[in-house]
């Protein structure tokens, strides 16, 4: 009557034994844009700042970055984007085909708007790099923050509601809580900001022609 209890016991502790798989890191970088060197062969980089976008928010970080935030002349910025790919949980079905498909679709997505933002930076002579990763967004960011040993990390937040907070986490709070560097939260602009914007622009433009 203890033998079948005895074999599941004992394929439990094999299991358990197993030494763990190693985790295959999956990083791509996309472009790669460095400053030219000065007269005495020297680059001179201070900061590392890591920028995280996506399709939805990379237009309002990249530009709040470039006006509150970066050095053109000596930071090193370092775009990231962390594509997801969803496993369908259909049972008995091949999906090797269909994750393949899926797969490239999203890698091309991801390469073309890392490579279409560090172009724009290039252009504007700042220093870049554009690294394509795979996983959870939360865990490889803190992950890519920590390995470079970035000094701040600007990333957008996605205005998630109460629910899906909960139940759900928020990229930008789990990055807050667990990133070794500082971490500055881009949020969207709306009609308030872009009214806010207009007269402080109109502002220093009447204290500039009054003095």
């Amino acid at each position: 009557m203890n033998f079948p209890f005895f074999f599941l016991f004992r394929n439990q502790k094999k299991k358990m034994s197993s030494p763990p798989k190693l985790v295959q890191r999956r990083d791509t970088l996309v472009e790669h844009y460095s400053h030219h060197a000065d007269e005495h062969g020297k680059i001179s980089l201070q900061r590392i700042v890591v920028v995280s976008i996506d399709p939805s928010s990379a237009e309002y970080v990249v530009n709040w970055a470039l006006d509150n935030y970066i050095r053109p002349d000596s930071d090193l910025i370092v775009l990231v984007h962390v594509r997801v790919l969803e496993i369908p949980m259909a049972p008995y079905v091949d999906t090797t085909g269909y994750m393949d498909d899926v797969a490239e679709e999203r890698r091309e997505e991801s390469h073309s708007l890392l490579k279409s933002w560090a172009t724009q930076l290039w252009h504007k002579k700042i220093a870049c790099k554009a690294i394509s990763m795979i996983g959870d967004p939360k865990q490889e960011i803190v992950r890519k923050v920590t390995e470079i040993h970035a000094d701040t990390l600007i990333m957008g937040s996605r205005n998630l509601g109460t629910f899906k907070r909960t139940f759900l986490g928020s990229v930008s709070d789990h990055c807050v809580h667990h990133a070794p560097c500082t971490v500055v939260i881009a949020k969207p602009p709306t009609p308030d900001d872009e009214e806010k914007e207009s007269r402080r622009k109109s502002l220093l433009q009447r204290i500039t022609s009054s003095s």
